[in-house]
């Protein structure tokens, strides 16, 4: 039972990873227009860092359900006030930043908000991208919070109300169901946007961190680790490499999998937590404190750009031209940004879900939601990034 305890604790490593994650994207989005800046073209940061956010997203929010399904079935829960607490809770932690993000560039009429404000605040982002087949500006990089706003909505249903013997089961199917989605868009021709931001093509790497929670496995550190790094490093390499081919080919089908399938093994090695060299960098504090506001960076950061983009004096323009520059100064603009919005916004909120949660559900195990193992002060976000994501 104590060594139970012991894996369901916090691992502050995961904020040293979510920073990774927004930073990959970040820098992508930062430097779109310079051809192999600040790497090949053929590395494609953002997409990369998008599917890390979302196994982790699949792995966080599959593991809180399950511990609420521990409690349900131990009789201490009903399903009905565990879903309203979980509904709830993402509302919490999704609508105060993204809102707020998506009402200042309504006020500022930044990008293409002013004739799509319907769908940003109603979160079908990744439906508009898809209908319209090209991306917004302003706006584009919200459709992976939708597709995990909308993944939200059904997945609590299949991790509280199915028989548990069928939970692992249902998972894997819709995996598959994720890989057919994007084969039928091969076969059919569908636009390559549509494949990527309907909330069908993420269900296998949203499902693959979602079997790590519901299973609760964890890679312990072994003599072969490298061995394991290695395969790690060829998924990742074999999917760039695909998704520089042709995408009309069936073989584009392979690089979510593979690219999920290499964070699956990351996270699970880092909720067992590294040692050495890997244990530091994960661990030191501007890593941590970036990942801890990870989500308001993924949310303001083109918020940002289009600010200094627009009234950024000429006289000054040299500091957004310059690529080295453009993403030192953008990205220190993000992070106060959204260090401002986790203090004075953000944190404020999740104290006071915190405190529904527990007259809605009563005393809570540590890290029976989500990432609250940790104390209150450490607690971050639970990323619903995507990615974050990125368009």
């Amino acid at each position: 039972m104590a060594r139970d305890r012991a894996l369901e604790r916090y691992q502050p490593q995961f904020d040293g990873l979510r920073a990774l994650a927004v930073l990959t994207v970040m820098v992508d989005h930062f430097s779109a227009d310079v051809p192999n800046f600040p790497l090949p073209d053929w590395i494609r940061l953002g997409a990369t860092g998008v599917r890390l956010f979302l196994v982790l997203s699949g792995y966080f929010i599959t593991a809180s359900l399950r511990r609420a399904r521990d409690r349900m079935d131990a009789g201490r829960l009903s399903a009905g006030r565990t879903m309203t607490a979980f509904y709830w809770r993402r509302l919490l932690r999704i609508g105060p930043a993204y809102f707020v993000s998506a009402g200042i560039a309504l006020l500022l009429n930044l990008g293409a908000i002013r004739f799509y404000w319907p769908w940003v605040f109603t979160g079908t982002v990744d439906w508009l991208i898809a209908l319209n087949n090209e991306w917004p500006l302003a706006i584009s990089h919200l459709w992976s919070i939708c597709v995990q706003e909308q993944f939200y909505l059904f997945w609590p249903l299949l991790i509280l109300l199915l028989p548990r013997r069928w939970v692992l089961s249902a998972i894997v199917a819709v995996a598959f169901a994720g890989i057919a989605f994007r084969i039928g868009c091969v076969i059919f021709s569908a636009p390559i946007i549509a494949r990527w931001v309907l909330p069908f093509g993420s269900l296998d790497s949203l499902a693959a961190g979602a079997a790590l929670g519901w299973w609760g496995g964890r890679l312990r550190a072994s003599r072969g680790g490298w061995v394991i790094a290695l395969l790690c490093l060829s998924m990742l390499i074999v999917a760039a490499v695909l998704r520089n081919s042709d995408p009309t080919k069936l073989k584009s089908v392979l690089v979510e999998p593979l690219e999920a399938g290499a964070f699956v093994i990351l996270v699970a090695r880092t909720a067992t937590g590294f040692d050495g060299n890997i244990a530091r960098f994960l661990s030191n504090a501007g890593l941590m404190f970036a990942g801890r506001i990870s989500y308001g960076l993924y949310i303001y950061h083109i918020l940002v750009a289009m600010v200094f983009n627009r009234w950024m004096p000429s006289q000054m323009r040299f500091l957004i031209t310059i690529p080295s520059l453009r993403l030192l100064v953008f990205g220190i603009a993000t992070l106060f940004t959204a260090a401002l919005s986790w203090r004075f916004l953000e944190q404020p909120i999740n104290r006071l879900r915190g405190e529904k949660t527990r007259k809605a559900l009563g005393p809570i195990p540590d890290g029976s939601w989500e990432q609250e193992g940790a104390t209150r002060s450490q607690r971050p976000p639970h990323l619903i990034f995507s990615a974050d994501s990125s368009g």
